[in-house]
């Protein structure tokens, strides 16, 4: 009992860590010159958009608007509303479904001998389930306002996942999106 007891806590804190967690990757354009930014915008709000939206989920969609301007203007970008920036940010979500899998096995059996000889009986039973759940990703990109042409993105892989309340959610999307610009501009140019 003591092991099927140990097997289960480790398989429910293996399960609630994967799906909590979440994996930042970044891609870029290396022929840019980063160090010539130095102010953004919102791309849906610039003259440049063609329709590219953000997120469906307006109270997401805040939270990280919020989240990636603090992260900017922390690493001394400034938004600009007025003239043309330097570059233009826009973010989507991406849901999927997910499934695992996990398997319970319960074994008995009992035995008797003399020495070196025995006999025993054993028996098992097992029953695996199904689990889903939903995982989202936060799909940040950056595109040159010159050029419209995209230059830097980023993904939270699992970012949107399994967030229960709106502090978590709050916590959780500052987290990912500073983890997603902790190398921007890159090659720390700036």
């Amino acid at each position: 009992m003591n092991r099927f007891y140990t097997a289960a806590v480790l398989m429910g804190l293996l399960l609630f860590s994967a799906c909590s967690s979440y994996s930042v990757k970044t891609d870029y354009d290396p022929t840019i010159t980063y160090a010539s930014y130095h102010t953004f915008d919102w791309y849906a709000a610039s003259k440049k958009a063609k329709g590219k939206g953000s997120g469906t989920d307006p109270l997401m969609d805040k939270r990280v608007r919020v989240a990636v301007q603090a992260v900017l203007e922390a690493k001394g970008f400034q938004q600009e509303t007025q003239g043309e920036p330097d570059f233009l940010v826009t973010y989507y979500p991406i849901y999927q479904n997910r499934k695992y899998r996990t398997t319970t096995t319960v074994g008995g059996g009992y035995g008797w001998g003399r020495r070196h000889w025995g006999y025993g009986v054993g028996t098992r039973f097992s029953t695996s389930q199904v689990h889903q759940y939903r995982e989202g990703t936060i799909m940040l990109e950056i595109v040159d306002s010159r050029s419209n042409q995209l230059v830097w993105q980023g993904a939270a892989e699992g970012a949107l996942t399994n967030l229960n309340n709106p502090e978590e959610a709050l916590e959780q999307i500052h987290k990912a999106v500073r983890d997603m610009l902790a190398n921007f501009p890159p090659g720390a140019l700036k």
